[in-house]
């Protein structure tokens, strides 16, 4: 994880399960071709808000090293809002 995905982590509540739990079976996981990166997106158990479950990782590479760039809590709207389609 990156420094700034830890203070992110920490900041939103997100313990280093949920993030794990998300990057192993994501809802779905798409490339930012812009910023050259993957996005994934699932719902970990025990979500800080009710109202907002999903838990959305910036990440590099994907099915090898990860590198978490940061974490975010996301509505259904937040995440169309990335690009995600499975919802």
């Amino acid at each position: 994880m990156t420094p700034h995905a830890y203070g992110r982590s920490f900041d939103r509540g997100i313990d280093k399960k949920q993030i794990e739990s998300v990057l192993k079976n994501p809802i779905e996981t798409i490339y930012d071709k812009e910023r050259k990166n993957y996005k994934s997106f699932g719902m970990p158990t025990n979500p800080l808000m009710k109202e907002q479950p999903y838990l959305l990782i910036v990440h590099r590479k994907f099915n090898s090293n990860v590198k978490v760039i940061t974490v975010m809590w996301k509505g259904k709207g937040g995440l169309k809002g990335h690009g995600f389609s499975k919802l």
